[in-house]
């Protein structure tokens, strides 16, 4: 599908990553992991073509057809369309249930659908942009933090279609449960590097704390970089890891179905706070909301981090 060969980057003196290596096959889904402002966005572009390369050189291969979302997507948007209108121009073949279904599914329902895509917030522009691409998707899709502004359902549904999907993913995500869904591999990007781990997200934070003892493959490591030495865990760690107090054990359960609880009502309150900012009511109002939801966002966050650690200490013992 796309193949790089000595990639470079840079915007002036800015250097941001180079030497780059790597082939996207058919049928990847690919996560681009790293923090802010390694470069993430930036090699999406470069994929999207958005952005010249400094050096190296890019191919896309035969037939590749590529669709590109970005973080601001809704800005290609027409504005003065409706929403129900431009999305039955996009597919004329779909019936109207159809089309009503997947709008509903991203928060669009009853007259919403009417609404001129110009007076959306820039959040609904984009789970619309979103919706739209789906109805009609390439054979290879960049999506830069597509799940932002969307809720658990709306991420059902986009996490349904890339799964149905055939053709080829590249995306960046901060979203652990997204980024464990979706990636077969995982690009990370850092340090002026591009560096491939094979396996889904979980294999990848597994290597990056050390994994078990193991012959490092081509995958694993940057092209031209030699591997890590592997760090073995000790026979004594092991057999421990599968040993725990069955009073232990059901504290921990207990937590989890706490957590599992907690996080479905922050995800309805979530769910109901986004709802409630389409109706415009006030602007102290709106700004009442958006903290509530940035608040609430930022627990259910925590909560997801709190039960992957939780879970994974439950799952060690099996």
């Amino acid at each position: 599908m796309a193949d790089f060969k000595g990639v470079s980057k840079s915007y002036g003196s800015k250097y941001v990553f180079g030497n780059v290596n790597f082939v996207i096959e058919r049928g990847d889904r690919i996560a681009l992991v790293g923090v802010n402002g390694a470069g993430k966005s930036t090699l999406i572009k470069l994929l999207a073509g958005l952005e010249p390369l400094s050096s190296g050189e890019y191919t896309l291969g035969h037939n590749v057809e590529l669709d590109y979302f970005a973080q601001d997507q809704y800005k290609e948007l027409d504005t003065d369309a409706r929403v129900y209108d431009d999305l039955r121009e996009a597919s004329p073949r779909s019936t109207e249930t159809e089309l009503r279904n997947l709008l509903g599914c991203f928060l669009f329902s009853e007259d919403d659908v009417f609404k001129r895509i110009g007076v959306l917030s820039g959040g609904e522009r984009n789970r619309y942009a979103l919706a739209r691409m789906l109805l009609t998707p390439s054979n290879f899709l960049l999506l830069d933090e597509p799940t932002n502004h969307l809720d658990m359902r709306a991420k059902d549904v986009l996490l349904e279609a890339l799964q149905e999907f055939t053709g080829t993913v590249v995306f960046v995500s901060h979203d652990r449960y997204f980024l464990e869904k979706v990636a077969n591999r995982v690009f990370e990007i850092g340090e002026g590097e591009v560096r491939v781990y094979p396996g889904n997200y979980a294999d990848y934070l597994w290597r990056k704390e050390g994994g078990h003892e193991r012959t490092p493959t081509l995958d694993d490591v940057l092209i031209g970089v030699p591997p890590a030495e592997p760090i073995a865990m000790p026979a004594a760690a092991q057999s421990a890891a599968k040993r725990m107090n069955p009073m232990k054990l059901k504290q921990l359960q207990d937590q989890a179905q706490a957590l599992e609880q907690r996080i479905a009502s922050l995800e309805a309150e979530i769910q109901a706070s986004e709802m409630a900012l389409s109706d415009f009511v006030s602007a102290q109002e709106a700004m009442r909301l958006s903290n509530l939801l940035e608040a609430n966002r930022s627990e259910l966050e925590k909560a997801m981090a709190e039960w992957e650690g939780v879970t994974e200490q439950i799952e060690a013992t099996a």
